[in-house]
């Protein structure tokens, strides 16, 4: 009994990870601008069986709130070795035009079966990217994020202030050449208090980070003392 739920943890295990590699995506985030009619995201299947793909947008909680956008086609069939673009429109929803909102676009690739399939182990994948709307003239530019970003020590506490119209996603941060994983991303125009250790602290603390450009790339790196 141990040996067959074992086998069968295996199979899930590598079925899932076949099936993510089998419908890919050509981003890994999308910039809808506001100024545009559209953003578009291109779907491809690198296996020889097609897939049935369900394409959606939800918004960023854990209740999964309706959107302000629709994708098209919402399910289609991708047969093997094609690929099809998905177009993501904005359908007029009201959101702040001072900083950028996020929402989360889910692509779930389906596999096709069949009778003889019967015995098979399927899985359905669905992968989600961020979706960043970015409204029209904004305050500030993209190539501001590094001086839009303060970091200071209250109360042995780090505060991490974004100051930008941007979410910033963090592809490293380092304290005092000490790899730190306690932020990830942090939204336009807010703070997020941290705790932090003395050996943190010591030596006048200086942060080093990149962050996540449009293009799924990393920025250079900066370098800053906490205040």
């Amino acid at each position: 009994m141990l040996r067959k739920r074992y086998l069968t943890l295996l199979a899930l295990l590598f079925g899932s990870c076949l099936s993510h590699a089998s419908v890919t995506l050509s981003n890994t985030r999308v910039v809808y601008n506001a100024d545009k009619k559209e953003s578009n995201v291109n779907v491809r299947n690198n296996t020889a069986s097609p897939f049935l793909v369900q394409s959606w947008v939800q918004g960023n909680d854990t209740q999964g709130t309706k959107a302000p956008f629709i994708v098209t086609p919402p399910l289609f069939r991708l047969d093997g070795g094609k690929a099809n673009a998905l177009r993501i429109i904005y359908n007029g929803g009201a959101l702040p035009q001072d900083r950028e909102s996020l929402f989360w676009l889910n692509v779930k690739s389906i596999p096709s079966s069949s009778r003889e399939d019967v015995n098979k182990l399927q899985i359905a994948v669905n992968t989600r990217i961020k979706l960043f709307y970015r409204p029209a003239n904004l305050a500030d530019e993209t190539r501001d994020i590094g001086k839009n970003v303060q970091w200071s020590v209250k109360n042995n506490e780090l505060l991490v202030s974004n100051k930008s119209s941007y979410y910033i996603s963090f592809a490293e941060v380092k304290i005092n050449n000490k790899k730190w994983t306690e932020i990830d991303m942090l939204a336009p125009k807010t703070s997020k208090a941290l705790k932090l250790n003395n050996a943190q602290l010591k030596n006048n603390a200086t942060v080093q980070w990149k962050y996540i450009n449009d293009y799924g790339g990393n920025s250079p790196l900066i370098t800053q003392k906490i205040e």
